[in-house]
This record gives C-alpha cells, structure tokens and sequence, in this order.
C-alpha cells in the first residue's frame, strides 16, 4: 500500500512538474503576431495588443492582456477596443501544439460604427510583386507552429456607438454578448443590453443562432426568444413590453437583408410581418403585417378630460410627458418628413380587429408604397362604427413643405362614435355617408384643426340634435306669445331629422356650412353657418318650418304651419344659446294676412264711396 502511495505521488508530482513547465516553456507572446497576422489575413482588420500577454492559472488557465483594439482598413479611429482580453484555453491541447481557446472576454469594449471607422480604400498602396517571400519574426515563426480553435467570445458591460447620419447617434450600453461555437462555422447567441434616447430606455435580451456557412458574402440569424421593455417619457406608465421571434438573413453582396417570419407581442397585441429590404444607394423595403386584434390604445392612451375643481390640471395614464423640443423659430417642431426621399417601399397591412380611442375597427386593411419622397396610400378600408370607411392619398416631401392631399369617403358610419374618435362631445349623432377632400396648407400637418383645409358632401339619416328641441322652442314661443295655440304636451331631449344634407368648407380649424337641408315628420330645416372646431362652439342661422305638433285654432295653426321662423342657435357645443322672435313673426304673418283680406274686400267693393273713403285711410297710414 505505502509502495502504491509513493508511486502514485511520484507521478502526480511528475505530472503537475511536467504542467508547470510547459506554461513555464511556452511564452504566450509568441501568439501576439499569430493572431494579428491571422486577423488579418482573413478580414484585412488589424488587430493591436498593448503590453505582455501572461498566463494566468487558477481558476482557469488563461492568457490575459492588456487593451486591445481592431481598426478597419483605412480607418482612422478602431472599430472595436477593449480595456482588457482574456483568452481562456484549455492546457492538454498545448501538449500537440494546438492552441484551443474555450473563451475570449472582452470587458469594458467600446464599439463604434462611425464614419471614422468604417474601411477605406486605400489610394497608391503599394502592391507586392509577385513571388516575393516575406521574412518572419522569429516569434511569427514560433507561432505559426501552431493551430487556433475557438470556442466562445464574450463581450462584457461594453458599449456601442451608432452614428446613422451626422446629427443622429445611437449608443447601445451594458452590452453583454455570448457567441458559443456549435458547428465549424455556427454558434449560439446570447445578448442583453439597453438603448437611451429622448429620454427612453430600450432593455432587451435575446438567445438565438447564428450561421456563418456564408461568411463574408452572407450570415443568418435565428433569435428564438426576444424579451424587451420600452419606458420613459410620452410612454405609458406600465411601458411597453413584450417579446417575439424571428429569422434573419443577410447577403452583402448585392447588400439586402430578410427578416421572416417576425412574431412580435406588445402589451398583449401579438403582429406576424415579413420585411425584406435591398439596401443599394436606394434602399428599397417591403414589408407586409398582419395583426388579429391590435389595441392602440395600450400605446397611445387617450388623455382623461380637464378637472375643473384644478384649473389647468390634467391626468394622463402617461408618467412622464414627452421631451421639450424646439426650433429655431420659436415654432412647435413638427415631424421632418424628408427621409420618404430616401428610399423607396411597398407595405400591406392586414388588421382583423383595431381599437383606438375605444372605438373598434375590424377589416382593416391597407397597401400603400414611396418613392423617394413620393408616398401613396393606394387603398385604406375599415368597418368602422357600424360602416365602412375607405380613403385614398398622396403625401409629396420633394419639396421644403410637404404636400399631403386626403379623399376619405364613408358609409353609414355613426357620427356619434367618430366624434368620440376625434374628442369631440357627441352633440350631433346619426349614420354618416360623406366623401371630400382634405390637403395641408402648411407644415403644421399635426395639427388637423390649424394645418387642413378642404370641402365634404355629408349625409345623415336619423340625424338628432341633442340637448335642444327647436320644434319645443318655437311651439312655446308660439303659446307665450298668442294664448289660442299650443304645442305638444311631451317633447324629447332632442331635435331629430330623418335626413340632413349639408355641403362643407374646411379651413384650419373652420368649417363653413354653405348648404343645410333636411326633413322630418315634425319639421324642415335649411339653413348656413359655421362651426369653430378649435373652440367647440358654432354660430348657424338656420330657417325652420314646424309642420306638425301644432294645437289650437285652425287658422292660427295653418298660418304657423306655413310660416317660415329664423332661428339662430350659437355658443359651445356642450352649452348652445338660441335667439328666437317668434311673437314678431306671428305680428308680421297676421299683418300681412289681413292686409290681404283687407285689399281683397277693397277690389271687390270699389266702386262704392265707403271702399274709397277707406282706401284713402289706409294711403295714409301707409
């Protein structure tokens, strides 16, 4: 037994003297100019490594350096650095002369996809001739002894930046990627890093594959599960969050890319989209999307109405407003239009169920495309509040204000919902068939009420007027002024039209009605005016004829049946004043109705004296 012991320590302590020697033997700088001249022989990067490699031993063999940096051919600044590298290699491959990295860690990396460190072609570089031998360092020739396997990269609390254009820059921080090799040219990802902009935070995670059989000409990317978290400000308070799905190609030659199928969730919405893009000097991008039941809502909550009891104080279900913006004008900042010049584009949307506002739209569907600045909306149709809804459009950025022209058309659609839509008190209800055309008239095209203007042919059946009775105003004011006629005994809470035909004018935020008619049981009505969007208040002079409802004596009523009464109706929507003389019109109607039978007695009785003397009379009190 003690025999057994001894030999058994004899080779353990040949084995550990045999280990420590050969990390004590093999200097790890004899790889420094093997992995810079192998850096670059395969992708023209050149690969700088500060300071002495070392071993380090416990817990895992490794071989550490100092900062580190990979720069781009021609570039000025590296694309990628690093404050320290660890390769973490495995010691019994070292006995055959095979260098098997498990790991290399990159901690405290910045990289940066800026102009400055992009590849350049180099003019006049010199071209070696032919044949000609390159003499090796001898520690280039001590390394190239040897063969490199790589197993896994990881990056560590790194950070990205992103510059897309001159004024647009992206930085991309606490990154933490994980390339593990499966195949020769395959390996799983891993990645979680967070994006802050505009005062936003963007946190996500992925795990994925990635296939490199097509390196460098192409690569694909398969992220199986991707979770993220928008927050911040103009966001709602619960944020946006969800995670998805999808597979991505990429070919760099000729340059494109597809993403299919893309499964996206956001606050319980769920999309499926396939987008691909050839991305020339003009990118070209089409993408199509479905959505079963998308609730806009969840993204875009509707602001909760002003409380009175804390002037100007309002509630939102957002936390923080959106950021202060600014222009040199003093002007609002409106959306810069001008990158539809940039590309060009095909989208299909498909939407079985939408809701916004908290009305609901189903059969949503629309196609349109860009040109380089030239956008059409080739077909946009909903069922929307009980009717369909189509439009169709053209948006034009070629030129320093954008020129933006809507047709909506709509059929037995009800106003009261569409009113809801657009947060306007729903004092007018009934089923909407209306076509018109709408354009921008400045840049303002945020802004419906100070940016638009255009004209609309509206239909309504079953149009109420509510809060106000014209045919109870005018048949009391009728009764107050003569005590032989009366009206109904039981009146609605408003003024119903079978049919309302109103011919419009729009312009920023002034809607000019320069046709009313329409028609009742009870009533007809016609009439012009106008509505003050902006200040939810109108002014209409309308000219009623109440045709029924009517009680009293024959002859008063059939002269208020034929009478025509001016009625002005002004003021807020939610609050209308009326100005109303029927007493006058009643005065009017029996004068004249008795000067009629006063000059018929007169014609049929004018040869007698008595008919002179009273013709006289009347000369004179004329």
């Amino acid at each position: 037994m003690r025999r057994f012991l001894t030999t058994l320590a004899i080779i353990l302590v040949v084995v550990v003297t045999g280990m420590t020697a050969l990390i004590l033997l093999i200097n790890p700088n004899d790889f420094r100019d093997y992995m810079v001249k192998n850096v670059e022989n395969k992708t023209g990067y050149q690969l700088k490594i500060e300071g002495d490699l070392r071993w380090h031993v416990w817990p895992q063999l490794s071989i550490l350096a100092g900062q580190m940096s990979l720069t781009a051919p021609g570039a000025s600044k590296p694309i990628i650095g690093a404050e320290n590298m660890r390769l973490d290699v495995e010691l019994f491959p070292l006995l055959s002369h095979q260098l098997i990295v498990k790991s290399v860690v990159l901690k405290g990396g910045v990289i940066q996809l800026i102009p400055e460190t992009q590849s350049q072609k180099l003019q006049n570089a010199p071209i070696a001739p032919a044949g000609t031998h390159v003499t090796k360092s001898p520690a280039e020739s001590t390394a190239s002894d040897w063969s490199l396997e790589l197993s896994k990269v990881r990056i560590a609390d790194s950070l990205l930046v992103w510059q897309r254009s001159e004024n647009d820059i992206i930085n991309i921080r606490d990154i933490n990627l994980t390339l593990t090799r499966t195949d020769t040219r395959k390996a799983d990802v891993t990645a979680k890093a967070r994006i802050n902009r505009d005062q936003r935070e963007l946190s996500f995670s992925l795990d994925g594959g990635l296939n490199l059989n097509h390196f460098p000409q192409g690569l694909e990317l398969a992220v199986n599960n991707l979770d993220y978290q928008l927050q911040g400000a103009d966001i709602p308070v619960e944020g946006i969050q969800g995670n998805g799905s999808f597979n991505l190609a990429y070919l760099s030659s000729p340059p494109g890319m597809k993403i299919s199928p893309l499964a996206l969730t956001f606050n319980g919405n769920h999309i499926t989209a396939d987008i691909s893009a050839s991305l020339d000097d003009t990118p070209v991008y089409t993408l199509a999307v479905k959505a079963d039941t998308l609730n806009l809502d969840q993204l875009f909550p509707p602001a909760v109405a002003k409380d009175n009891s804390e002037e100007g104080a309002t509630t939102s279900a957002k936390e923080t407003p959106a950021p202060v913006t600014s222009s040199a004008n003093g002007l609002s900042v409106q959306p810069d239009l001008s990158f539809l010049q940039t590309f060009n584009a095909q989208l299909d949307l498909e939407v079985n169920n939408l809701v916004y506002h908290g009305v609901s739209a189903s059969s949503v569907v629309m196609k349109g495309s860009n040109q380089q600045g030239n956008a059409v909306i080739d077909s946009l149709q909903a069922v929307i509040a009980g009717g369909a809804v189509k439009a169709t459009g053209t948006i034009d950025v070629t030129s320093a204000v954008p020129k933006i022209t809507v047709k909506p058309t709509m059929q037995n659609v009800a106003l009261g919902d569409l009113l809801k839509t657009l947060n306007y008190p729903q004092t007018l209800t009934g089923a909407v068939t209306a076509q018109g055309t709408f354009n921008n008239v400045n840049s303002n095209i945020n802004d419906f009420e100070k940016g638009w203007q255009g004209y609309a042919h509206i239909n309504i059946e079953q149009a109420r007027l509510h809060g106000l009775n014209i045919q109870q105003l005018i048949q009391q004011a009728a009764s107050r002024s003569n005590s032989d006629v009366k009206g109904m005994e039981h009146y609605e809470r408003y003024t119903e039209v079978k049919n309302l035909v109103v011919d419009t004018v729009f312009n920023q935020g002034q809607l000019k009605v320069t046709r009313m008619n329409g028609a009742s049981e009870l009533l007809t009505v016609a009439g012009t005016g106008v509505l003050n969007l902006p200040a939810k208040s109108c002014d209409m002079k309308l000219n009623i004829n109440v045709t029924q409802g009517w009680q009293g004596k024959s002859d008063i009523v059939s002269l208020l049946q034929k009478s025509v009464i001016p009625l002005r109706i002004y003021g807020p929507w939610n609050k209308l004043n009326y100005q109303l003389n029927v007493e006058q019109i009643l005065k009017d109607q029996l004068k004249g109705e008795v000067g009629k039978a006063i000059d018929k007695w007169l014609d049929k009785n004018k040869d007698k004296q008595e008919s002179k003397d009273i013709q006289k009379l009347l000369e004179k009190l004329r």
